[in-house]
């Protein structure tokens, strides 16, 4: 079968605290109809599953922690950090096909010799013998809804068994987080938070359409009784910010009763979040100090650049032109580059004139 490089830095470093993005496989058999991902048929899933090479993922490691460090590779430099990385943003990790090619397994068992930490997203109802360890392993469960909605996720676990799975690994001493992601209007519902109360952290991300998509687009549309206007393009079609703040602020009041630490993952809305991480810096070893999480929670709102290089640190000296297209490189080569160019425009995501509450408004927001 086809191999891919499982390991990389994501492209939105500057507003994910977590940017070492690791995949064990691509595609993905849960065929939920609000992913952008994947929205094919079960049966033709095996056909286009790919691999990934944890073969590399060795060797690089084995770099990193050897004489061969280069300080201006920015994915090493991250690992040499000690930056949690997270398993499962594009693929599903525990997803059926572990039980048959045990990929994640294979990288588990690499990392733990070099004592990474791994946040695992998932879906999944079991850890099909994976060494997982609760002193560097920790989960975020996704949930849209607990009624088992096969119109949407068509072919993921039951409810039940997802939570039995959350259970076990609670009881084993795992942080567990749940990602409530996509909210749904009209599907996602308050009693996921009684479900969770134990919960260690909440993220909340609004629903997303692909405009390119237009079976996608369409399908979610006529199925959810939502209008195309109801959405604003922030590249991907978000609903807009003001049926989202009213939205959560049900849920956000509910977590704040139990004493559920939160953040809310829609780039405009980074501001809210109990910490510095919108994934849950109380789930992972180390986050980055960078994010724009990260510094709204350490200077506020409006913190400046000058802030951000000094977080930045080494960091600004590192390669990274190669994680863009060449049409968004705008001559941009190191991290520093790109801070330079793009920190004061309203339409980049990490600026803080981009947060909903310095935009166009005037006293902020009931949720600033």
């Amino acid at each position: 079968m086809k191999k891919f490089i499982p390991i990389s830095v994501s492209s939105k470093f500057a507003i994910c605290g977590l940017p070492i993005r690791v995949d064990t496989y691509k595609n993905c058999s849960h065929g939920c109809k609000y992913c952008f991902a994947n929205d094919r048929k079960i049966m033709e899933f095996s056909k286009e599953l790919q691999l990934g090479d944890v073969a590399y993922v060795e060797r690089k490691l084995k770099k990193v922690f050897g004489d061969k460090f280069d300080n201006k590779n920015f994915l090493e430099w991250l690992i040499k950090d000690g930056v949690t990385w997270h398993c499962g943003g594009m693929s599903d990790p525990f997803q059926p096909a572990e039980g048959i090619y045990h990929i994640t397994k294979q990288l588990v068992d690499v990392a733990n010799k070099y004592n990474i930490s791994i946040l695992f997203s998932t879906k999944g109802f079991r850890d099909y013998g994976v060494d997982l360890r609760p002193d560097l392993h920790s989960f975020q469960f996704s949930f849209t809804n607990l009624e088992n909605r096969r119109d949407i996720e068509p072919y993921i676990a039951d409810v039940e068994k997802r939570y039995a799975f959350y259970r076990q690994l609670k009881d084993r001493g795992f942080k567990c987080g749940i990602r409530v992601q996509p909210f749904i209007p009209g599907i996602t519902k308050i009693d996921i938070v009684e479900k969770f109360k134990d919960a260690d952290y909440f993220t909340l991300e609004g629903l997303k359409l692909v405009p390119q998509n237009k079976e996608h687009k369409e399908y979610l549309l006529k199925l959810l009784k939502l209008k195309a206007d109801d959405f604003t393009q922030m590249g991907l079609l978000n609903l807009k910010p003001e049926i989202r703040e009213k939205m959560y602020q049900e849920f956000l009041e509910e977590l704040e009763r139990y004493g559920i630490p939160y953040s809310l993952a829609d780039n405009d809305f980074h501001h809210i979040s109990s910490g510095k991480c919108c994934c849950g810096d109380v789930l992972v070893k180390k986050s980055t100090g960078f994010n724009n999480t990260a510094m709204c929670e350490k200077y506020g709102i409006n913190y400046t650049q000058t802030e951000l290089e000094e977080e930045l640190g080494e960091y600004k000296n590192c390669i990274c032109n190669n994680l863009f297209t060449s049409n968004r490189q705008e001559g941009c080569k190191t991290v520093g580059d790109f801070y330079n160019k793009r920190f004061k425009r309203k339409s980049s995501p990490f600026s803080p004139k981009f947060l909903y509450c310095n935009r166009d408004k005037e006293g902020g927001n009931k949720l600033n």
